[in-house]
């Protein structure tokens, strides 16, 4: 009788003691697995090791960042992995979860200023990674790459709405992406300029989108101008005339449109002026935009009104035009669109 009571008891499965990540870079085939539970395993580990960082003894205090060597091979290894992924699904979801990692990595220090550090870290390198190894990406590849990148801006919103817009964490962000060698600089012309112009295709969409969301809809404004400086940047120093399009059909056309429709007085002057120009999209385009913005240069309680946004974005443009660093062909054309615009009769409005 004992002996079938201890069979018995045997035969019962043990319980599964929860143990913490192993802070390890996981393998490839790991991540791009078609098994969920294995794709959640690595994406811990992977957190844990990025949160980490490059206190590899576990001593520090507060966050040690991974040396620029660590960062790349990290990052060649996630590109790739990517790579590898064939299947939408997998695709999809592990587009997801490589800009997550953005908003949960969290260094033991519990710091703000360790975590956003960690985090800008992390999407330095995705950046880089994705300048180094383009020219590489066939046709094929080109579409699931695009949906990254988008993941990534869209987690980049919400990590600098996590910072309430603030000065030093926008500034951070428009540093990645316009330095010398970045993905929307003007300066390095080995940098292939589709990368922007897929930027600017998203830029507007992946903002609204995370305005709308309610945990960002109660916070602080967003600062628009602010963050569409490396856009207006690019806009007036491009040497590529395609770029200057693309920026201009794509980011502020449509948002000027936008802003123009939420002035209600500016949108019946337009109207009477040039009824045939007005867009055919509706007039709440961009409409968490218009509604959750402001003028400055980091994220404020109060919102700004639709013309107070509307000037402030056409005075920005007129000044970078203005910049001895700008173009002289792009000079003429960011003037004429402020003339277009009525940029000298919006300069005096005041913020409601």
């Amino acid at each position: 009788m004992p002996a079938a009571v201890s069979r018995k008891g045997k035969s019962r499965a043990a319980p599964v003691e929860d143990s913490k990540p192993e802070a390890a870079m996981p393998l490839g085939k790991q991540l791009a697995h078609t098994d969920k539970k294995v794709r959640d395993r690595a994406i811990a580990g992977l957190v844990a090791f990025l949160s980490q960082g490059g206190d590899t003894e576990g001593e520090s205090s507060s966050y040690v960042r991974l040396d620029d060597a660590e960062m790349a091979k990290l990052w060649k290894g996630l590109f790739y992995c990517f790579w590898m992924s064939d299947k939408p699904l997998v695709q999809q979801a592990l587009a997801a979860d490589l800009a997550e990692l953005l908003l949960q990595i969290k260094p033991k220090s519990a710091s703000p200023e360790d975590r956003f550090e960690a985090s800008v870290a992390f999407l330095e390198g995705f950046w880089d990674s994705i300048v180094r190894e383009w020219a590489g990406i066939d046709r094929l590849r080109m579409d699931k790459y695009y949906l990254l990148m988008r993941k990534y801006v869209n987690a980049t919103f919400r990590l600098l709405a996590r910072e309430k817009w603030e000065k030093d964490a926008v500034v951070a962000v428009n540093r990645i992406l316009t330095k010398n060698g970045g993905p929307m600089t003007w300066e390095d012309r080995r940098v292939p300029t589709s990368i922007a112009n897929h930027i600017a295709d998203i830029y507007l969409d992946e903002l609204n989108k995370t305005l709308a969301l309610p945990e960002v809809d109660s916070q602080a404004a967003c600062p628009l101008i602010a963050i569409l400086e490396p856009h207006i940047t690019l806009l007036t120093r491009t040497s590529t005339s395609t770029v200057h399009t693309r920026l201009m059909s794509s980011v502020f056309t449509p948002l000027l449109e936008s802003l123009t429709l939420a002035s209600s007085s500016i949108a019946v002057e337009r109207d009477a002026e040039r009824p045939s120009k007005r867009s055919k999209k509706a007039d709440s385009m961009y409409a968490h935009i218009v509604m959750h913005s402001c003028v400055g240069e980091e994220g404020q309680s109060e919102r700004s009104n639709p013309t107070a946004l509307r000037s402030g974005l056409l005075k920005r443009m007129f000044e970078a035009a203005s910049n001895e660093k700008a173009g002289e062909s792009n000079r003429r054309k960011v003037y004429q669109v402020w003339r277009e615009e009525g940029g000298d009769d919006d300069e005096d409005e005041d913020d409601e």
